[in-house]
């Protein structure tokens, strides 16, 4: 199978006119040097004996034991549409190295050499294991990693919710059936295509992918960065059967200074000057975000909640929680996944100072 590069956001969108000059995910950010596109390795890579002992313990792993469906019990769930979701979702961008580096120019290669494709399938199994049951995923994932291996010989069942990333509103039905076809149970519509068609007015595309993704049998989501988006599909009367929406505080060191924040600005070229942005906010306004989010009644995934490594794992969930999300999506490596779950389920269990009702 062809390897496929993961998307360059900013190379995406230099076609769309919106900024004199734009240079890649939120789903697809890399910035500058940090970020060159590594290929992955496709054998495993092991660590210790240990590691090697994991491997096979996963792999030969029955998910439908009792003891590990008894460990799976213990992830609180929420529905969102027909699908039965672990409030700890799964994220992508270490499977897709979107590393949101900052100047750290070894961590991508580091973590490509790392997460090889069997290191991925030891990850996914190992979220299984502890009650993870859905992960976030774009089609070119299922190309640089061969994913059905995973359900096919590793006894995967982790369902996955779809990110379609196009801000190309004529490919986007055809796109949204490719990862369909892979096997997707549901689909959202690109935070980075929500963000960008808001900027540049053009907020009837947003309700075009609604209404594509609506003719289908699946939960259909609509993501964004800023709130705006999320402000205008409420506004309009959607009623998608998710929201997946940045979420973070602004209290780290690399924070980007609140006086230089401007709307547009994580889809522009890197700039020489330190105080402008550097991949380094995905939450702007975190305290409108929870503000306006308490009265609506679609249920919240919040994502980019360690404002990509900035905050750590227990700070940033019990903010999320608190704050009335009612899932998080976090990228996790596999030596990160039984600790997140841990804090995940000691945090919603003393999540007593959100005032948004669980969805």
């Amino acid at each position: 199978m062809k390897l496929i590069k993961n998307p360059n956001r900013r190379e995406l969108l230099s076609t769309l006119g919106i900024l004199p000059v734009l240079g890649m995910f939120s789903c697809s950010s890399s910035k500058g040097g940090a970020q060159k596109k590594v290929d992955a390795v496709t054998g495993p890579t092991f660590i210790t004996r240990s590691d090697k002992q994991e491997y096979a313990r996963l792999k030969t792993m029955d998910l439908n034991e009792p003891k590990i469906v008894a460990r799976q019990k213990k992830m609180p769930v929420g529905k969102i549409g027909n699908l039965s979701v672990g409030r700890l979702i799964s994220g992508s961008n270490l499977i897709s190295m979107n590393m949101h580096a900052r100047d750290l120019d070894y961590v991508t290669a580091l973590a490509a050499n790392y997460n090889t494709e069997e290191r991925v399938f030891m990850t996914l199994k190992k979220c299984e294991e502890h009650g993870i049951n859905t992960i976030v995923l774009k089609n070119h994932n299922f190309k640089r990693f061969r994913l059905s291996k995973y359900w096919d010989e590793w006894g995967g069942k982790m369902q996955w919710i779809a990110d379609v990333i196009t801000t190309d509103i004529n490919k986007y039905e055809k796109l949204l059936a490719e990862h369909l076809e892979l096997g997707a149970s549901a689909a959202y519509l690109w935070g980075g295509a929500s963000d960008i068609w808001y900027y540049q007015k053009k907020q009837d595309n947003i309700i075009k992918a609604f209404e594509i993704m609506k003719k289908y049998d699946i939960p259909v989501g609509i993501c964004a960065h800023r709130l705006e988006p999320i402000m205008f599909c409420e506004k309009e009367g959607l009623v998608p059967d998710f929201y997946m929406v940045t979420l973070h505080h602004d209290r780290y060191w690399s924070a980007h200074p609140k006086e230089n924040r401007r709307f547009i600005e994580m889809y522009e070229k890197d700039s020489p000057e330190h105080a402008k942005y550097h991949d380094n906010m995905f939450c702007h306004n975190h305290a409108e975000t929870v503000a306006f989010m308490q009265n609506v009644k679609v249920p919240w995934i919040a994502f980019k909640v360690l404002a990509a490594g900035a905050i750590g794992a227990k700070e940033g969930l019990q903010f999320a929680f608190d704050s009335g999300a009612d899932f998080v999506c976090l990228g996790m490596f596999d030596f990160q996944v039984k600790q997140d779950v841990e804090l995940a389920r000691k945090t919603i269990a003393e999540s007593n100072n959100r005032t948004r009702p669980w969805a």
